[in-house]
Parts: C-alpha cells; structure tokens; sequence
C-alpha cells in the first residue's frame, strides 16, 4: 500500500490512514484487509470510548466472534487512524456514544 486512504466514520467524520500505518496493522496485529476491518468498525461501532490517557484519541469498538471485539483508535488532533486490533476486552475510559442497543 503506497497511498494514503481516507474513512469517514458514523457520524462524517473523516480519518486517514498512511501506508506505514496500514502496515503496521497488517503487519503487528495480522488484520489480512485493514481497510475492511477499519471501515467496518468506523461505520458501525457499538461504541466509542474516550482513551484513557490520551483524551485526544477515540477508540471505536465493534462486536466481531464471541467475547471479541474489533477495535479501531483514531486520533482527533491530527484525525489519522493510529492503530486496529482485535481485543477481549473493551478499551478506554470515558464513554463518548454508546449503540441504543446497548443501553439498559
């Protein structure tokens, strides 16, 4: 991959990811189609949680096999698409918008 590919995620906005980027997540967390999985997850999270420790990244969380989630963390500032991986648990802190389905 020698371009950079835009996203737009639920709500419009728009993230790009850089080659190296793209590699990174190809590479390190063995995701066969990074633009797949990203556009995926942007498009239809079930949620969106504020990182903990950088309050300028959001972290998108879809469901994807049982007890995994595919998970996408883009960041605000610079609006890149920092990393993608599949995770057990849910990352973040602070909730940022939660799928109705999800609320109790």
């Amino acid at each position: 991959m020698t371009k950079i590919i835009h996203f737009k995620d639920k709500d419009g906005r728009s993230f790009i990811l850089s080659p190296i980027g793209y590699e990174h997540i190809q590479r390190e967390h063995c995701i066969d189609d990074p633009v797949k999985f990203i556009k995926d997850t942007l498009l239809e999270p079930f949620a969106i949680v504020e990182d903990k420790s950088k309050h300028d990244r959001w972290i998108y969380h879809k469901d994807y096999k049982r007890g995994l989630y595919k998970v996408v963390v883009v960041s605000l500032a610079d609006n890149r698409i920092k990393t993608a991986f599949i995770s057990d648990s849910i990352k973040g802190g602070k909730i940022v918008w939660l799928k109705k389905k999800w609320i109790n």
